[in-house]
């Protein structure tokens, strides 16, 4: 039995893989791995069941201390003038 169901944009089969998640908070960036994620098998179409997200929300509110830190180079891109 699937646990997420057909994909609610193209019908198609989705399965369950961990991944990470990037997640911008508070104008801060967190990042999740190992995430469970239904993945449609036809379109790519993610899906997020609301244990999950709720599990996310919690650890970012009670700010939780992550495994680990990492820094981030950050770019701005401009655009050129045709």
């Amino acid at each position: 039995m699937n646990k997420y169901g057909d994909c609610y944009y193209c019908g198609g089969f989705v399965r369950e893989i961990n991944t990470s998640r990037e997640i911008w908070w508070k104008g801060n960036l967190y990042i999740f791995e190992k995430v469970p994620v239904g993945v449609c098998q036809q379109c790519g179409e993610k899906v997020l069941k609301p244990k999950v997200a709720k599990d996310i929300d919690s650890v970012l509110k009670e700010k939780s201390i992550p495994q680990r830190i990492i820094q981030v180079p950050v770019y701005e891109y401009e655009m050129a003038a045709v």
